[in-house]
Formats: structure tokens, C-alpha cells, sequence
């Protein structure tokens, strides 16, 4: 008998959590992003993403706001550190680009991740977002069973401003917002962004809430996810060159100095915030098998991936 696309996903277990507890301040910058990439053994042009989401950050939301045996939704994940963050976590995990050179790279990370032993089924989908296209997320009967939809503010071009990248960010949340279960939830991080031209911090943050809200959710939280370490009560940045070049270019132009960055804000929702009923218990069907991902994603090199 053919599998029915319903039943090619796992389905929530057991009552769905309630909002949890979280501080203001995620305590995720520990390490640097080179080093987080290098411990948890992620391919060598992972950190060519150039927004990409931190994986202490996307292990700290994953295990916060989902349990063991959940559904993550990442509906643009770059190189896909959020999908393999929710595979270590145990927590199933989905991955959507429209972009060939993330998908396989954040292919290349899913297959790495199993072939350390992770037991957990997740994928990598490549899309085509244009209007009227469907989702292949949705075909595969994601309605209304992910616990938690987990991306980072990531704009169209690299050289479009803060505005572009919220507009194309508010699309992606309308197209994929009826995936997320009731009292599931979404979570939106973007780093700090000065105006090319003023060189003032944007409240890019506000202008994701007001998208969120349009959407349909409810803001539980605005959250500050450390990039740097702090020790003694002070802050050890690890900015990037570029984001020093940009610091000093902005601190010229202001005529004072300005501080490097040291977080990204992490913008918390809630789907259906009224809606308690508890989920119905039912067994965790595997994702479907990809055929010859293993070996393909092995022959990816820096150079492939990086193109």
C-alpha cells in the first residue's frame, strides 16, 4: 500500500508544553562561532553563511521551547545549523532553501550529524518560492504539527537593506505560519543593523514583531542571545573583521565611539496562545528515506559549497 503523505512525518507526543520560563538574556556566547562549527563538526564552509544563526543560539531555543521527539521547522535555514542542532537535541527536524548552494551544504551537515549516531529523522528541502508555487513542506502534511519554527532574519540579496529583508521574512511566516501547531511556537533572531547612511541602530526587532503579529501570533518575549562571553560583569566581544570595519566606518561618521556587537535579539511567539487543549498521543512514524543522500552530500568540497 503507498504512504499517505500524512503519515510521512512525525506527530506531536503527548500534551504540548506550556510557555516556558526564559530569561532575557541567553547565556550562548560561550564560545565563537568558528568554534562552536569546529566542536560540533560541521563542514569547513558552514561559516560562509553570512547569516548564519549560532549554534548555541539554535540549541538553546530548540531545547527551551520543545520537548524530545518534537518537530522543528526551519523554512530558510542557510547552512543549516538549526536543522543539526535539533537532530543532536533529539528533536525532529526539517530544512527548507531556495538556494542550491545551502541545500547542499545543510545537507552535507544533516549527513555528517547521522552518520554520528543521531537517531532522529530529519531533512533538507530545496524550494521554489516563487508566487503559486506549493510548498513541499506542506504537501508532506505539516499542517498544524510543528512545535517549533526556528529561522533568522535572512534577506533576499546581500546587499539589500533591513526593509527588504523583513518583507521577504513576513512571506516566508504567512506561507508557512499554518504549519505551526496551537501553542506552538515561533522564533525569530536577527543580529544588530545600523542605516547605511545614518549609521544609527534600525529597530529591525519591531518591524519582525509587527510582522509576527500580522501573521497571527502572539509576541511572548524579546530576547537578548549572546555572541560574546562575559566574565567578571564585562563583555569580551568576538566581533567579526567585517563587523569592526562597519564599527569603526559608523563611530567616524557619529564622531563617538560605538560599541561592537555583542548579541543577536531572539523574538519569541506563540501560535494560538488560547488554544490549551492537549495534543492526542500517537505513535512517530520515520521520515521518508532520501535516496543517495549520504553519498552525495560526502562529495561536497569547501570550494562546491562555497560557489
Amino acid at each position: 500500500m503507498p504512504e499517505r503523505a500524512d503519515d510521512r512525518l512525525p506527530r506531536p507526543v503527548g500534551e504540548p508544553p506550556d510557555t516556558p520560563v526564559v530569561g532575557s538574556v541567553w547565556p550562548t556566547g560561550a564560545a565563537s562561532i568558528a568554534t562552536q562549527l569546529h566542536e560540533g563538526g560541521y563542514h569547513e564552509a558552514t561559516g560562509a553563511d553570512p547569516v548564519l544563526m549560532p549554534p548555541a543560539i539554535a540549541r538553546y531555543a530548540i531545547t527551551a521551547f520543545t520537548r524530545p521527539g518534537g518537530i522543528v521547522l526551519d523554512p530558510d535555514c542557510g547552512a543549516g545549523t538549526t536543522v543539526v542542532e535539533a537532530l543532536r537535541a533529539g528533536r525532529h527536524a526539517i530544512g527548507l532553501t531556495s538556494q542550491r548552494r545551502w541545500w547542499r551544504l545543510a545537507r552535507a551537515n544533516v549527513t555528517a550529524t547521522k552518520a554520528r549516531g543521531v537517531f532522529v529523522d530529519g531533512m533538507v528541502l530545496v524550494l521554489d518560492r516563487r508566487p503559486g508555487t506549493a510548498a513541499a513542506a506542506e504537501t508532506a502534511g505539516l499542517t498544524g504539527r510543528v512545535d517549533l519554527l526556528l529561522t533568522t532574519l535572512r534577506p533576499a540579496h546581500p546587499h539589500r537593506g533591513a526593509a527588504d529583508a523583513v518583507e521577504r521574512f513576513a512571506a516566508v511566516l504567512a506561507q508557512y505560519r499554518p504549519l505551526v501547531r496551537p501553542g506552538g511556537h515561533v522564533v525569530v533572531t536577527c543580529s544588530p543593523q545600523r542605516h547605511p547612511v545614518r549609521h544609527e541602530l534600525s529597530d529591525v526587532p519591531a518591524q519582525i514583531v509587527a510582522a509576527g503579529i500580522a501573521a497571527g501570533l502572539a509576541p511572548v518575549a524579546r530576547c537578548l542571545a549572546l555572541t560574546a562571553t562575559v566574565r567578571r560583569g564585562r563583555a569580551y566581544t568576538r566581533a567579526t573583521l567585517a563587523q569592526r570595519r562597519a564599527v569603526t566606518r559608523a563611530a567616524r561618521a557619529l564622531g563617538h565611539p560605538i560599541a561592537l556587537p555583542a548579541h543577536h535579539t531572539a523574538l519569541v511567539f506563540r501560535a494560538d496562545p488560547d488554544s490549551t487543549g492537549p495534543a492526542v498521543a500517537q505513535p512517530i512514524p520515520p521520515l521518508p528515506t532520501l535516496p543517495r543522500t549520504r553519498r552525495r552530500a560526502r562529495r561536497v568540497s569547501p570550494s562546491a559549497a562555497a560557489a
